[in-house]
């Protein structure tokens, strides 16, 4: 019993960033988290499924950016992971299971 307990405090620890708000941990162990620059986002998750700009152009770009990504979390379970930046930085990170057929 106490092997079992040691072993599921275990993987909530290493699970447990991927619940924290704003942040995911990708399949590969990696870390998306509040605070992270786009080109970061974009070596460690790959290319987005979609993208989407919100609010009027200013200067450089719009004053939101959104990037939807299809990967899968440290267990191999498909999620869409909607990422949020704002002057080129991660703002929010949003996340929910796809659903299976």
């Amino acid at each position: 019993m106490k092997k079992y307990a040691t072993s599921l405090r275990a993987a909530f620890a290493l699970a447990a960033p991927a619940w924290g708000a704003d942040t995911f941990r990708l399949e590969n162990g990696q870390l998306l988290e509040e605070g992270m620059s786009k080109s970061e986002v974009l070596d460690v998750a790959g290319k987005p499924t979609a993208k989407d700009s919100q609010g009027k152009p200013r200067g450089s770009g719009y004053k939101k950016q959104v990037r939807t990504f299809h990967t899968n979390n440290t267990f191999g379970t498909p999620f869409i992971v909607t990422v949020t930046f704002e002057g080129g930085t991660v703002t929010t990170i949003a996340s929910r299971a796809q659903t299976r057929p």
